[in-house]
Parts: structure tokens; C-alpha cells; sequence
């Protein structure tokens, strides 16, 4: 008889997203999401009209390794977040 259980852990890493980072959910700020995965990068857009309220988590993401860039468009803003998988 096989036992098929799966008992090594240490080939799993734990998923690292920015949003996992700053808590459990995707924090107010960040209204439209996306993310891209090619290359062993992951790059997370996300739009925002509000990123007055996002410059803490931002500094605090980038503080943690995460390439932060800012584009802003008016009162709105286009995130980019990456980050070399782990």
C-alpha cells in the first residue's frame, strides 16, 4: 500500500503578495487590481483615487522590498508594485 501523503513542507513558501503583507485583505485605498506573473516577477496595477490614504502601506511595501512606482493622473493614481518571486 502507497501513502500519498504529503508531509515536506519546506518545498512550499508562503504566498507573498503586498496586500498579505499589509494584512489579510486588500486594503480601501486599492479600488481596481490586477496582477501579472512572467519571468519570475510578479507585478500587481492597482488604480486609486485615493492615495493620500495608500503613501503609509506604500513606504511600508517598499520598506519591505517591493519596487513601488507612482504614476499620477489628476486626483487619481496608477500603482505599480513588483517583486522578484520568492
Amino acid at each position: 500500500m502507497t501513502n500519498n501523503t504529503l508531509t515536506d513542507t519546506t518545498a512550499f513558501s508562503p504566498v507573498r503578495t503586498p496586500y498579505r503583507e499589509l494584512g489579510d485583505l486588500a486594503p480601501s485605498w486599492a479600488e481596481h487590481r490586477s496582477v501579472y506573473r512572467a519571468g519570475g516577477r510578479t507585478l500587481y496595477l492597482v488604480e486609486t483615487k485615493h492615495l493620500d490614504q495608500a503613501q503609509r502601506d506604500l513606504d511600508a511595501l517598499a520598506r519591505r522590498g517591493w519596487q513601488v512606482q507612482i504614476d499620477r493622473e489628476g486626483d487619481a493614481a496608477n500603482i505599480t508594485l513588483s517583486r522578484l518571486a520568492a
